[in-house]
């Protein structure tokens, strides 16, 4: 008799595991780092249900479970690539002289992370961007700290600041993008020796005008 309860235990347990639903075997946030670091290798274009699958040794079933869709996954992902280019950012506001590091952090993340850049920096814009002074607030999540830092150090207005700023990016974005498409890799010590040479002619000019 005992023999049959706990068979007739055993089967009910059975039925019951098998209508629950599978549990979650990867995270939205493992799925997302995976897709991020599958971009890093290859670009944005590599990013398909199937190549990603195959990356988390899973389904595309798996993805998704977590996401609507891959363009929902997109959008996380240059999030996340945003994120990355923060962390160069603040590392560089913690320098001695941080106005200068922001522009070799932004050089240095070219050379480490081209496919990221390229897909932050050398992508049209889903939003139309209609004066130039919009475009650093749109792009860098850095940009206040970075104004904060600059009105710290050099008497300038907030304005002042986010013109300085804006030609600080200009220069920089250039010697990056020959960094990331592969025409010329400047050296540690030429970023540093022209962005000091930029750095100084710009405030020079910018506090004299005051």
């Amino acid at each position: 008799m005992l023999f049959f309860y706990a068979t007739s235990v055993a089967q009910r347990m059975l039925r019951e595991r098998s209508l629950m639903p599978p549990k979650v075997k990867f995270s939205k946030e493992a799925i997302i780092g995976t897709a991020l670091q599958l971009v890093r290798e290859q670009g944005m274009s590599s990013l398909t249900a199937r190549a990603l699958a195959e990356k988390l040794g899973a389904t595309p079933r798996v993805i998704f479970g977590q996401f609507a869709n891959m363009a929902e996954l997109q959008a996380e992902v240059i999030v996340a690539a945003e994120m990355v280019v923060v962390e160069y950012i603040r590392k560089a506001l913690d320098d001695e002289k941080p106005f200068r590091s922001v522009g070799v952090a932004y050089i240095l993340f070219a050379s480490k992370e081209p496919q990221l850049f390229q897909l932050l920096f050398q992508n049209p814009s889903k939003e139309p961007i209609r004066r130039f002074q919009d475009f650093l607030p749109m792009k860098d999540y850095s940009y206040q700290l970075v104004l904060d830092s600059i009105v710290a150090d050099y008497p300038l207005t907030v304005e002042g600041a986010g013109r300085l700023y804006q030609h600080l990016f200009i220069y920089s974005h250039g010697m990056a993008s020959m960094v990331a498409s592969g025409i010329y890799q400047f050296s540690m010590e030429e970023v540093i020796g022209l962005l000091t040479e930029v750095c100084q002619s710009l405030i020079k000019e910018m506090v004299g005008k005051k």
